[in-house]
């Protein structure tokens, strides 16, 4: 496995930042979901989590800049 050069600047990385949004969404589900649950379906949730994984896997393959 080969790091990113210039770790400090990971956060420029759209795979960093979709993964970041992930991991709130996740969160979200887990202390709003109780409050939505009336309102919002299930699917929904699905839905978005899937959509977020395959910008995931898109930004994944997508070269960022010089030496990404």
């Amino acid at each position: 496995m080969r790091l990113i050069s210039d770790w400090r600047q990971g956060y420029r990385l759209y795979s960093l930042q979709i993964s970041l949004v992930i991991v709130l969404a996740a969160f979200a589900q887990l202390e709003l979901l109780p409050l939505w649950q009336p309102q919002l379906s299930p699917k929904a949730y699905a839905t978005l989590n899937s959509a977020l994984a395959i910008l995931l896997f898109v930004a994944r393959l997508i070269k960022q800049g010089p030496g990404r």
